[in-house]
């Protein structure tokens, strides 16, 4: 009789352990408004990171993530869908509001959330996920179909502390206050982003839980005690702040919202430089805004970690674009250049393999969904533009593109592992410009008018990738 209960014992044991290996994994994804890689795990040492640092030596850090549109809204709705844009006429922050927002049902999945909740998933998101903060375009869900929940709040998006609206003439695109994580927006979705996953743990339903936060957009937001982490005369100046040799004028542009929407001492912007003090003061404060988001990611995946959830989750850090901190004379996104387009990508699963290795294979945005599919073992909607990047999670060494194809407005910039082309045109006229990023990784020197062969070779290649964007590419 005992044997028999000892065998029936083992039996459920390992009924139980079956189930919960075949039990899809959760997925917590985490966007951050306008991180470049600029962290410490990408080699930049004065960064003060230890949170997603932490996160990138568990699970897989890469180096040459793309947005498809250097702007916030369009470049999440690439995401979200896993489609490029077909006409620079879709460059709006509430494209996907306008598209989705009165549509109740809908055929094929409006997003790869919705898809998510049709396969089982519980879907929850908080703060900026596809474009506004409340999740919210004229009273109406961004995303009607896509939410099992979207918890609210009044926060806006440039933000001071408690709440302190932008004045263009009076407030500073920077703020140091001796206040509390919770004076910002962040700090406090950090905590409702913690309350949920208390939530969440009590539930045996798989969850998709995605949280957005503001900073490091503009403003330059943070506490203190995030400031006095970095001494400002040792904070490293722009590698690149001169306009870029033979650069058409089209590729620059005024930082219209750095020097347009708050108080500024000094201007500058398409090929002007501001004084390297001035310069200083504002990447202090992105410094500062970085590593306080840090902390909130921190916060959340402490959490995640204390509840034993992340045995079973997969976590996404992702930022939406990037940024020029004085590069090229610019102070802001919204070019086709490498510092507008690259942005933070980790990716951490459950058992990961050769976890902490960099990988330097290209993958976009718009990968995004076919890989989450992948992940969580859904079929993938046949008519995605994006290409799953599940395989560089298991191999490092792996790559699934030859090149990645973004956009702005005029222009189309296709990167490659060595060569950056952009391309102008407006109907009226095109104008190029090609970086060596084996010789030239700031882009400093545009070599399209001495490079013809390099040209012959991969313009044909971005004309294919287009399919209709800029319809008068030659």
């Amino acid at each position: 009789m005992k044997i028999i209960k000892i065998i029936v014992a083992i039996f459920l044991m390992s009924v139980t352990t079956m189930s919960a290996q075949q039990k899809q994994p959760n997925i917590l994804f985490i966007a951050i408004d306008d991180l470049r890689p600029q962290l410490n795990a990408y080699g930049l040492n004065h960064m003060i990171t230890p949170n997603l640092d932490a996160l990138a030596s568990e699970g897989r850090l890469f180096a040459n993530h793309f947005a498809q549109v250097p702007t916030c809204g369009p470049s999440r709705a690439v995401m979200l869908t896993g489609k490029n844009l077909k006409s620079k006429e879709e460059i709006g922050h509430h494209i996907l509001g306008k598209k989705l927002a009165k549509i109740k049902k809908k055929k094929d999945p409006e997003t790869f959330i919705h898809h998510l909740k049709r396969n089982g998933y519980y879907t929850v998101g908080m703060g900026k996920i596809s474009h506004s903060i409340s999740g919210s375009y004229k009273n109406k869900l961004e995303l009607p179909n896509s939410w099992n929940a979207f918890l609210k709040n009044k926060d806006g998006y440039q933000m001071y502390a408690n709440g302190q609206k932008r004045n263009k003439k009076t407030t500073p695109p920077f703020e140091m206050l001796e206040v509390e994580d919770e004076a910002y927006p962040d700090g406090r979705l950090a905590q409702v982003a913690i309350k949920e996953l208390e939530k969440r743990a009590k539930s045996d339903k798989p969850f998709f839980m995605a949280v957005g936060f503001l900073r490091p957009h503009l403003p330059f937001s943070a506490p203190k005690k995030y400031w006095d982490l970095y001494k400002r005369e040792e904070i490293p100046l722009s590698p690149n702040p001169e306009a870029p040799t033979g650069v058409a004028k089209e590729f620059l542009h005024q930082s219209g919202e750095f020097f347009g929407q708050y108080y500024s001492p000094e201007k500058g912007g398409a090929g002007v430089r501001i004084s390297d003090d001035y310069a200083r003061q504002v990447i202090h404060g992105n410094f500062a805004s970085v590593s306080y988001v840090d902390a909130q990611v921190g916060k959340v995946l402490d959490r995640l970690k204390k509840l034993k959830l992340d045995k079973n989750t997969i976590v996404v850090v992702w930022g939406d674009h990037g940024w020029h901190l004085g590069d090229q004379t610019i102070w802001g996104k919204h070019s086709t250049f490498e510092n507008a387009l690259k942005s933070t990508m980790i990716v951490k699963t459950p058992k990961m393999e050769k976890a902490g290795k960099e990988t330097k294979s290209l993958i976009a945005a718009v990968d995004i969904y076919p890989t989450l599919c992948d992940l969580a073992n859904i079929t993938k909607p046949e008519n995605l533009d994006g290409k799953s990047f599940a395989c560089i999670l298991k191999n490092p060494k792996k790559s699934t593109r030859e090149a990645v194809l973004s956009y702005w407005r005029d222009q189309i910039s296709m990167r490659t592992d060595r060569y950056r082309l952009a391309v102008f045109n407006d109907g009226k006229k095109q104008e190029l410009m090609l970086f060596d990023h084996d010789k030239d990784p700031n882009e400093t020197v545009n070599i399209a008018a001495t490079s013809p062969k390099i040209i012959a070779d991969l313009l044909p290649l971005l004309i294919k990738m287009n399919k209709g964007y800029l319809p008068n590419l030659k």
